[in-house]
């Protein structure tokens, strides 16, 4: 079963399936684009074929609920192309659920990383089970950084890779 796909101002974050995460793995870009419905551009990369896609064919072979809990496309509307992806890493463990974003070079600097995240921190919040969600940031990404800090996530003093906000942040947090 697919998750949801989350819409914003200006973008659908559409979830990963089995049949889209193999034709990407098997280099089928236009098997890809067509299960989408969008041009995929220069997206992905490398990394995220050789990374991120076997893990969420993984993590769907394991249990098909769990596609809202993986990583989405993020397609701009406007252009009907991939600017990136965006997701969580996996269901809730502990109440505490991680999210990550990457764009394509052309699309950086236009928001599209913060509209996509606040939509991802919302999907999980929806979810009563999630108390937390984290961001693991390297120390000099500033574009990152300005994300989590724009959705509202908090720098923790202890754990210099995390950046979090927690259920009771973000129902008090204005929109």
């Amino acid at each position: 079963m697919v998750a949801e796909t989350l819409h914003t101002a200006r973008l659908d974050l559409v979830p990963f399936d089995l049949d889209f995460c193999r034709a990407l793995v098997a280099c089928d870009r236009e098997a890809a684009s067509d299960w989408l419905g969008a041009d995929l551009g220069m997206w992905p990369g490398n990394d995220e074929v050789e990374g991120l896609f076997p893990m969420v064919i993984r993590a769907l072979r394991e249990d098909s609920s769990a596609s809202g809990w993986l990583a989405r496309a993020i397609v701009v509307r406007l252009y009907g192309t991939v600017a990136g992806s965006t997701g969580l890493f996996g269901l809730p463990v502990g109440g505490r659920v991680e999210i990550g974003w990457g764009l394509e070079r052309p699309y950086r600097g236009q928001g599209y990383a913060r509209e996509a995240a606040a939509a991802v921190v919302a999907y999980a919040f929806r979810h009563r089970e999630v108390r937390e969600v984290i961001a693991r940031i390297e120390p000099g990404n500033a574009p990152s950084i300005a994300v989590a800090e724009a959705i509202g996530l908090h720098h923790s003093a202890d754990q210099p890779l995390i950046w979090a906000i927690t259920r009771e942040q973000f129902e008090v947090r204005p929109r």
